[in-house]
């Protein structure tokens, strides 16, 4: 069994003190650098390339369709409503695949930052 940990701190003026007080400040440093060198790491992973985006935007969208396509196969499979519920239930799928691709571009477009030394362009009307 351990001993328990000495939690009180020296007295402020000894040599005890200084080596501490030393210490703590190195620490801060370390975090702060640990800190500012994981930033950049996550804006890193967390972009996505072009190809990635496209794929991602692409197989939302056909998935949408082909659960919508689906589904309505097995309505008309189960009701008497032969072409209405693969056609109908088509037709929400696509509907849905667009507002999926449109709700992740927007996503993706707020996690982008620009960056700081992105020069601001006049608008067309300011001409």
């Amino acid at each position: 069994m351990s001993e328990p940990r000495d939690d009180k701190r020296p007295e402020p003026g000894s040599d005890a003190h200084r080596a501490t007080a030393d210490l703590e400040a190195r620490i801060a440093r370390a975090r702060g650098q640990r800190a500012a060198e994981a930033v950049p790491e996550q804006t890193r992973t967390g972009d996505l390339s072009g190809l990635s985006r496209g794929f991602r935007l692409g197989s939302e969208f056909v998935a949408a369709i082909i659960v919508g396509a689906g589904l309505g196969y097995l309505v008309d499979m189960f009701l008497p409503t032969r072409p209405w519920g693969l056609v109908v239930l088509l037709l929400l799928g696509f509907a849905a695949g667009v507002v999926n691709v449109v709700r992740a571009t927007a996503q993706m477009n707020a996690a982008t930052a620009v960056p700081k030394t992105t020069p601001a362009l006049p608008d067309d009307e300011d001409d």
